[in-house]
Order: structure tokens, then C-alpha cells, then sequence
């Protein structure tokens, strides 16, 4: 949950429940699908009346990724994430898949007996409203949604400025997710694999990292990974150059499951393109005489490289799972392993 941490959360549950076991571990839908049920941005510009709400990467909590961490009860979980473009406004979407319907019934009601909830509308098999404003000099006003479709919670999480959402519009909205969620679980087409021209530039098979899941992005959601302090001129530098997407990879650090790795493709129309972005981006005279520039950056404790392959630019990042932490020198010898590899696989 986005609120409360979801292990000790589920921990207390199943605690209450008597530590019984659930014998189901297959329903509510598979990583993929879940996924491709997500709001798109036009369902949450729909939503929320306005164009500058802006698509930031996801997170998947797959396993091994996050395993030591990660409580049985939790088959996996998929969270996306929306900001609103000249706000300090979000919105989060988070998907929990639980190993059974009877798991979900048990922390939804651990949820609503222990939260201060207000009325709202009926949506999935169950749902709950609640405002949050927390004490700090950075708190919006916080408005959550809960609902139980099945096996799976979704909770919707919205911040504004301007006070607190009504009820009927979280309402709306869990409700379109919901059509969407069983649409997508429910339907015996199964979403489309990555095009093989797509998969073949994701990391190389080794032993350093396992994949949790690659899905294509649109470039709006480049402004976030690059940290931007104005996004439309991130967005710019790439639509002039003829890019309007790329792949996002995110992975487990075999030497640490706490550790994630990302990786992202840029592909240009030409090596020219590629090679201008790059210099706007961090300066050509940054890049070895491979074409790669990597570091650690000490502010925000997350390893980094820049990679300049051809028409191809590829970004590593090594965190930590936890904002709380930083990412761990384990990250370092697999990145350098990695980074080699992939190098000449993206210049291929």
C-alpha cells in the first residue's frame, strides 16, 4: 500500500487471521496484464481536466526483485505514477496482487477498521475513501481510494493543492480502473511481447541481473528519469530529434535483491541525432573514448552511466529499493560488467 508499509501491514494481517496459508496462487492476473489494465495518461488528463499531467516511469515489484523484503502473501505489484506539470500535484496508482481473494478481503478490512474513512461511491467488489494531510511543510492535501477487485487492491492515491478531491471524481476514476482490471484479467488475448527489434536491445542475458518486466514509454516520461527542472524542454530536445518513446527495462541486482537496476533506449533516426542529445545532455566531453560516462552521484546515492552506441543512447541507474537508502557497492562490479556488454550489443 502506499500508505502504510505493505510487509508489516500483511504481516499484522495474516497474524490476526492466524497465519493460515492460502492455497491460491493464480489468480488476478499476470504482471503483464495488470499492467496494460493501468491508467494511460489520457484516461487521467480524462479524469482530472487538465493536458499537463505528465506520465513518470513505473515500478514493478516482481519477484526477485525486493524479495528479501517482499511478504509471501504478495504474488507482485505495479505501481504508476502521474505529476502534474507546474504543480507539485501527483497522482499514484498501485496495484497489489495477493495470493487470494480471502488475503485481500483480510488487509482491505485491516485497512478500513484502522483508517478514518469518508463516503464515497461503490466501486469493485469493495471500496473505501480517505484525506490525509500529513504535518510537514510540503503536505498537499492527500486523497486515497481503496478498492478490492478479487485478489488484487488498488489504491489511488491523488495530491493537489487546493484542497482535498471529491469523493465522485476518485470514484469515477477507481471505476474506470476497475472495467479496465477485469477487462484485462478476465479477456484470453494476452498483451503484446515486445517487437523483437525492441527486446533484442534490453540488457544481455548473464548472471548480474534478472529482468522484472520491459515496457515501451512514452518520452514525456524521460523528464522524470532526467531529473528535469523543466520538462517540456527534456520532451523538446527528443520530439525534435524524432523521438517520441523508448524502452524501459527494470531488474534485480543478483548481488543484492534490495537493488534495482533500470535501464533505457533512446533510439534516434541517426547516429548525428544520438550524438547532439548526448552533448546537450551531460557534454560529449564527458564520454571515454568508448563513448560512455558513469559515475556515482553522491546526492541522491544512485549509480549511474551514459552510453553512446550509434543511433542509440542507453541510461544505467543502480538504487536502492528503499528512498531511505542508498544504493549499496554492489551495484558497482555488475554495472561494469554490464555496461561492456551492453555497449556492444547496442552498437551491434
Amino acid at each position: 500500500m502506499i500508505r502504510r508499509t505493505v510487509a508489516l501491514t500483511v504481516l499484522a494481517v495474516l497474524l490476526l487471521a492466524g497465519c493460515t496459508r492460502s492455497t491460491s496462487s493464480g489468480g488476478g492476473g499476470t504482471p503483464a496484464q495488470v499492467y496494460a489494465a493501468g491508467p494511460t495518461t489520457a484516461d487521467v488528463r480524462s479524469a482530472l481536466g487538465s493536458d499537463t499531467w505528465w506520465p513518470v516511469t513505473p515500478s514493478f515489484r516482481i519477484r526477485p526483485l525486493g524479495l528479501p523484503r517482499m511478504s509471501e502473501a504478495i504474488r507482485f505489484g505495479i505501481t504508476q505514477r502521474f505529476v502534474h506539470v507546474g504543480s507539485s500535484e501527483t497522482l499514484i496508482v498501485d496495484y497489489e496482487v495477493l495470493n487470494s481473494v480471502s488475503t485481500a478481503t483480510a488487509l482491505f478490512n485491516f485497512e478500513q477498521n484502522n483508517t478514518t474513512t469518508v463516503t464515497g461511491p461503490k466501486a469493485g467488489d469493495s471500496a473505501i475513501y480517505f484525506q490525509t494531510r500529513t504535518p510537514t511543510d510540503t503536505s498537499l492535501y492527500d486523497t486515497n481510494a481503496l478498492v478490492r477487485v478479487g485478489q488484487v487492491l488498488i489504491q489511488i492515491d491523488l495530491s493537489q493543492a487546493q484542497g482535498y478531491a471529491s469523493t465522485s471524481q476518485m470514484g469515477k476514476l477507481a471505476n474506470k480502473l476497475v472495467s479496465k482490471l477485469k477487462s484485462a484479467t478476465t479477456s484470453r488475448a494476452t498483451p503484446s511481447p515486445l517487437p523483437a527489434s525492441d527486446a533484442q536491445l534490453l540488457l544481455p542475458l548473464g548472471t548480474d541481473v534478472t529482468l522484472a518486466a520491459a515496457v515501451k514509454l512514452p518520452i514525456e516520461a524521460a523528464a522524470e528519469l532526467l531529473g528535469a527542472s523543466s520538462p517540456q524542454d527534456v520532451t523538446d530536445s527528443f520530439t525534435s530529434r524524432g523521438v517520441k518513446d523508448f524502452l524501459f527495462g527494470d531488474y534485480a541486482l543478483n548481488a543484492d535483491l534490495n537493488m534495482e537496476v533500470r535501464a533505457v533506449v533512446f533510439t534516434f533516426t541517426s547516429d548525428a541525432d544520438a550524438a547532439s542529445w548526448i552533448d546537450l545532455a551531460i557534454g560529449s566531453s564527458n564520454l571515454d573514448a568508448s563513448g560512455v560516462a558513469s559515475g556515482y552521484a553522491a546526492s541522491i546515492g544512485e549509480y549511474y552511466a551514459f552510453i553512446l552506441a550509434g543511433s542509440h543512447v542507453g541510461m544505467l541507474f543502480c538504487n536502492s529499493l528503499s528512498p531511505y537508502e542508498a544504493a549499496s557497492r554492489a551495484c558497482e562490479s555488475p554495472l561494469g560488467r554490464i555496461i561492456d556488454s551492453w555497449h556492444s550489443r547496442l552498437a551491434a
